[in-house]
């Protein structure tokens, strides 16, 4: 394809049209779920002060390619010790970022920060609709599953210590980095048409069926603000002691998230990309995504993302966030809307 853009403008004016047919189904969800957006923010102004935060965003995206940028030169330097480095950089990348690569990946860069917006705003609306009303029978329902006892008590032997705790958080907070390095990546990426329209598709929808409309029906806070939406005894405040124990001797991030998630909540601060929702787990639906994408890449991506996965499930539950309930959930929604993906990309691919 590359030949094209050195042919007349009409062909390049096709060659856009191709692309753009590529991911129309991807264009048509995103701007299917901003216009949704759009429609809260003008019939809940006081509620949207904040409306899209689209600078945010897109501020965010720039620094992503920068973060993008710097890990490739990281790399370079650890594993290919070039003897000039800057020249190193400028002839690979100018052979990389072709014309044709740009414009391949432009579409996915556009709806990254729509897309980031409009889920904020729809996320937000979670408990304007539907109350938190569903934890009391999420930890029910957990304590059934798991014989007895909450998932947290099982896991306390194993992950309970200081250093434990502190390996789950750093693992969980992570996820952040490692998703948006893949969407990055496979935005650029021409060599895999159909895994990366599979992904993105899943990645898209994924958080709008999972983390907007489940976590409406089954709208709930977790084991970490349990308290502080249902009356009686609290299952989890001997979980929140331990926690709070293990952050005397080493920093457990989480908590100091938690506590600004609720603070914020408290203040009705508006919209926020922090907002409130348990179930289900986005962190583990996105994670079983990751999974599912290595093994199609390679064994040894594969296994290494699987064990991710399993470890920011592990995390989920660990560190009060989420009932394991929501990270079953999550990761089973996933898996279908992949096989579903799967095959609409089949029926796109050029």
């Amino acid at each position: 394809m590359s030949a094209v853009f050195a042919t007349p403008i009409p062909t390049r004016s096709r060659v856009l049209r191709e692309l753009l047919a590529e991911h129309g189904v991807l264009l048509a969800v995103v701007a299917l779920h901003f216009c949704v957006a759009l429609a809260l923010c003008w019939a809940f102004p006081d509620k949207y002060r904040q409306n899209l935060q689209l600078p945010g965003y897109l501020a965010s995206l720039a620094m992503g390619l920068v973060f993008a940028l710097c890990g490739y030169t990281i790399y370079v330097m650890l594993f290919k010790r070039p003897a000039r480095l800057v020249r190193y950089l400028r002839q690979h990348l100018a052979a990389y970022l072709s014309l044709e690569r740009l414009l391949f990946a432009a579409p996915v860069l556009a709806m990254i920060p729509l897309f980031a917006a409009s889920f904020t705003v729809v996320k937000a609306a979670v408990p304007m609709f539907q109350p938190f009303a569903w934890d009391a029978r999420l930890a029910a329902a957990d304590a059934w599953l798991h014989f007895g006892r909450q998932p947290w008590e099982w896991l306390q032997p194993l992950f309970g210590s200081p250093l434990m705790t502190a390996i789950v958080n750093y693992n969980y907070h992570l996820w952040f980095f490692i998703m948006l390095a893949t969407v990055y990546w496979l935005a650029f990426n021409m060599e895999r048409r159909v895994l990366r329209m599979q992904f993105m598709l899943s990645f898209v929808l994924s958080w709008v069926v999972l983390g907007n409309v489940l976590a409406l029906f089954f709208s709930s806070v977790g084991p970490c603000y349990y308290g502080h939406v249902v009356a009686g005894a609290d299952p989890f405040a001997a979980q929140m002691a331990l926690l709070r124990e293990a952050d005397q001797r080493i920093p457990v991030l989480a908590l100091q998230v938690q506590d600004m998630l609720w603070s914020d909540y408290s203040a009705n601060a508006g919209t926020n990309a922090l907002s409130i929702a348990a179930m289900p787990s986005m962190h583990v639906a996105t994670a079983v995504l990751l999974a599912l994408l290595g093994w199609r890449l390679n064994r040894a991506a594969g296994i290494a993302l699987t064990v991710f996965a399993a470890l920011v499930m592990v995390g989920s539950v660990h560190l009060a966030w989420h009932y394991a309930l929501d990270g079953y959930v999550g990761g089973l929604g996933a898996w279908i809307i992949w096989r579903a993906c799967g095959r609409i990309a089949q029926r796109s691919a050029p």
